[in-house]
């Protein structure tokens, strides 16, 4: 009481305000709130689901970047990239071109065209081997065109047996890893077979794409034409070369 006493007739002295003001406000309850508040004060709209604002995705941060459909770009006002498809865009991959000559393999009854420079082995009664001298990511890529006999019971339901044991011969040494594709439907020389694409990893870490196609020629014979080249970024320039010795292929 001496201390309220006190108070009061300090703020009476000094003029601070008037009685009656002063004891209404040490009667109030100390806990409400101030009743002149704004009248635009913010509030919710109805409806509005506050759990919503926990979605990331609908996350405000005043500096981000929004995109055309008003959603943030990054997680915040640094940018952070959210998924893949906010990264910047990738280096394209490097392709190679070549140039186009003719080749005549006489003893498969074959022509076709290959890369101009390609070193060109047909020492094989059987096959002609085309080899780039050029060594990229440490393989020298190479395309075999084989035609070579089957007993006159081989039907085409054979044939993909003959390209998955040919797959398996190829995985079977020096890879620390390898895969296969399922089989589909090629035809080489407007003669219905299949075809396939194989990856491996050798031992030494190289990696190496591969694609193997297969077809029934008349007279019971099995036409192969099978590229192999480095794992990576040149893999669409060489699957274009073989897709031009197979689109090029004449029977002489």
């Amino acid at each position: 009481m001496k201390k309220l006493s006190l108070l009061l007739v300090l703020a009476l002295l000094c003029g601070m305000m008037p009685l009656g003001a002063l004891a209404d406000n040490l009667q109030a309850d100390p806990m409400a709130l101030p009743t002149d508040a704004p009248s635009d004060a913010f509030s919710l709209p109805e409806g509005y689901d506050p759990a919503s604002e926990e979605d990331s995705s609908s996350y405000y941060a005043p500096d981000a970047a929004y995109n055309d459909y008003g959603r943030t770009m990054y997680a915040g006002a640094t940018p952070i990239p959210l998924d893949p498809i906010d990264m910047p865009t990738a280096t394209p991959k490097p392709t190679i071109s070549f140039t186009y000559g003719a080749v005549t393999a006489d003893k498969i009854h074959l022509s076709f065209e290959a890369p101009v420079g390609w070193g060109i082995d047909t020492s094989a009664d059987d096959a002609v081997l085309l080899t780039n001298p050029e060594a990229l990511d440490g393989i020298n890529a190479t395309i075999t065109v084989r035609v070579y006999p089957v007993a006159a019971s081989f039907k085409l339901a054979d044939l993909r047996t003959e390209l998955r044991n040919t797959l398996k011969e190829l995985g079977q040494y020096n890879f620390s890893k390898w895969s296969t594709t399922e089989l589909a439907s090629r035809t080489l020389l407007k003669k219905d077979g299949y075809y396939a694409d194989y990856e491996g990893v050798y031992y030494n870490g190289t990696a190496i794409y591969g694609r193997v196609m297969m077809a029934l020629l008349d007279g019971h014979q099995i036409i192969m034409v099978h590229l192999s080249c480095p794992d990576g970024y040149f893999n669409s320039s060489y699957k274009a070369v073989i897709n031009h010795v197979r689109e090029t292929l004449k029977q002489q």
